[in-house]
């Protein structure tokens, strides 16, 4: 649970030395590989005065648990791979959804309707499924707080593209909550690149 929500955002994967790797991108461009490790702070200094390309020779793959409506907004990240679990092949065999906070926040009676809602939506894809409905038929009538899973590889470059985009007040609040874990990681694994953000 993440401020509220029922989500789970992990690091799985990290280029090796990423900083290293960076710094000696950057620094064949400048032509100085004979002074790799001698500024500790290089890559920032770099990404002051706008020469980013370096940073996209680093990436990060996440495992993400959330609802469809983040991802099919997490998704318009198209410098990016995304392996996500299908409903089409796969059968939701138990109701399975993140309820966002603001609607318990509202009322009582808003959670209760939220909740009926769930309810029906699995009672009729069931009803659906036993009456041999295909799966990827079914489906059709589950809704966009089904929980889902999605492993996302990107280039830090594009990271802090997702954390700047996806940590503003007009975004949704649960991709907020989820760029703002990535951003909490991306900090730990490579100060340098994220922690000005």
């Amino acid at each position: 649970m993440i401020n509220g929500y029922d989500v789970e955002v992990k690091l799985l994967a990290i280029t090796p030395e990423a900083e290293k790797l960076i710094e000696k991108a950057g620094r064949l461009c400048w032509d100085t590989q004979d002074k790799i490790g001698t500024v500790p702070d290089r890559i920032r200094k770099w990404m002051e005065v706008g020469h980013e390309s370096m940073i996209e020779h680093a990436c990060a793959t996440f495992y993400i648990r959330a609802s469809r409506v983040l991802t099919h907004e997490l998704v318009r990240h198209r410098m990016a791979s995304y392996s996500q679990r299908s409903q089409r092949y796969v059968k939701e065999n138990e109701p399975r959804y993140i309820e966002p906070p603001e609607i318990k926040q509202r009322s009582e009676s808003a959670q209760e309707q939220f909740e009926q809602a769930m309810r029906v939506c699995w009672e009729v894809y069931r009803d659906l499924l036993a009456t041999g409905v295909k799966p990827e038929i079914a489906r059709y009538v589950l809704p966009n707080a089904c929980e889902t899973q999605i492993i996302c590889t990107w280039n830090f470059r594009e990271i802090r593209h997702i954390i700047k985009l996806r940590t503003s007040k007009r975004a949704l609040p649960e991709i907020r909550v989820v760029a703002g874990e990535i951003s909490r990681v991306a900090k730990e694994v490579a100060p340098q690149v994220f922690q000005d953000l």
